[in-house]
């Protein structure tokens, strides 16, 4: 397997910034059917590596699995964070990955413990994983081709700190959100676990994940520019109230980082207004976390209204978690009127409980994308259908 995923790698490199399809359909080199289906899938996989992995799509000798597996494995960056929310909760001695996968996070996690067991049921996978570790050389992980939830309770016992990354497709390869529909159930071994950290899709239902997992401590929401990436919950032994963790990994390689508790959130009295003269709009991550109420209190903002989840202040708040905007009007929902603030006919719409889509509005009011203008169609206190006209704080 390894051989020839080496002469598949070697071909691929060779022809990396050549349409993948029309080399397939040639064949000029007269590749046999099994080798050219593994030359496609490695180009498929560095295309799909490159911005993702940089560290192993620069190494010319990692093996690439399907592009499935390459689509489905965290970034580097986010599984430098796990590696360092991991260590900093459950310290640096030895770990189990559960699901290995094609083993990005077992590496990533070697770096920072004294060891790492891989699993992997997937024989190829465990293979060419094998493989990669000791071509990116790191010499601390064990790989075992095993079935996590065949593994004797003695494995578990011996064993403190466990990494988990359910797989989340069904049988006919459709996307599965569920904690009890992806595999193995952690629902089902977790009792087996003294410490855990498990990734989920960013489509889980928080709430509803810290009710059936019971004894998290913390849960973070990851996003990348912007982009809600995945839901780390971690458990120890010891039951606490849940600490959410929002961090949005920038372009600039800075971070948002915002913290809060459930708890707090539903308890919290916050202050409503009209708009003011900066507009807010929280990032990703803590829209997905719900932290609606904390993100106002923490910032002395004041919310347009329950629904809405856009913020306003007379003073700048220079340090806000998301994106800011200076408001240049407040309109009606009316053609006319919101054109008559635009000096062309070009913005960025985003809406915020509004009836229509970014698309129906830009195509009522005849507007293009882009330009230096934003558009938020949302409502206010009132329950009216509002329009913000707004630039960018520069």
């Amino acid at each position: 397997m390894v051989q020839q995923l080496k002469q598949a790698n070697e071909i691929a490199r060779q022809i990396q910034d050549v349409d993948i399809q029309a080399f397939i359909l040639k064949n000029q080199k007269k590749i046999d059917t099994h080798l050219l289906r593994l030359v496609a899938d490695q180009w498929l996989s560095r295309q799909k590596a490159k911005n993702k992995l940089p560290s192993w799509f620069i190494n010319e000798g990692v093996l690439f699995p399907p592009p499935l597996s390459v689509e489905q494995a965290s970034s580097e960056i986010t599984a430098h964070y796990k590696a360092q929310v991991f260590v900093a909760n459950f310290g640096n001695k030895k770990c189990v990955d559960l699901t290995g996968g094609m083993g990005l996070d077992s590496w990533a996690l070697s770096k920072v413990t004294e060891s790492v067991t891989y699993i992997e049921q997937n024989a190829d996978l465990a293979q060419v994983a094998a493989y990669n570790f000791d071509v990116l050389g790191q010499k601390n992980i064990e790989v075992l081709n095993e079935n996590s939830t065949t593994l004797k309770q003695s494995f578990y016992e011996k064993n403190s700190n466990f990494y988990i990354d359910p797989h989340r497709r069904d049988n006919a390869k459709n996307k599965v959100f569920k904690i009890e529909d992806c595999e193995p159930n952690l629902l089902i071994i977790k009792h087996l676990l003294d410490n855990y950290m498990v990734k989920f899709s960013p489509m889980l239902d928080i709430k509803l994940a810290l009710e059936q997992l019971k004894n998290i401590y913390q849960a973070h929401i990851v996003a990348v520019e912007n982009e809600v990436k995945e839901l780390l919950f971690l458990s120890k032994n010891e039951s606490k109230s849940a600490k959410i963790i929002c961090v949005n990994f920038l372009s600039n390689n800075n971070q948002q980082i915002f913290e809060f508790e459930y708890q707090n959130e539903e308890n919290l009295s916050i202050n409503y207004s009209k708009p003011s003269n900066y507009i807010y709009e929280p990032n990703a991550a803590i829209l997905k976390a719900g932290a609606f109420k904390s993100i106002a209190n923490q910032f002395k903002v004041n919310k347009l209204a329950p629904n809405s989840h856009l913020y306003t202040s007379e003073e700048m708040v220079e340090s806000f978690p998301g994106r800011s905007f200076i408001c240049e009007a407040v309109c009606k929902f009316d053609k006319k009127e919101i054109l008559s603030n635009l000096p062309n006919q070009k913005a960025n719409i985003s809406t915020r409980n509004f009836p229509l889509k970014p698309e129906e509005i830009k195509k009522k009011l005849g507007l293009q994308d882009g330009g230096d203008y934003y558009l938020f169609a949302t409502e206010n206190l009132e329950k009216q259908k509002i329009v913000l006209i707004c630039k960018k704080v520069i």
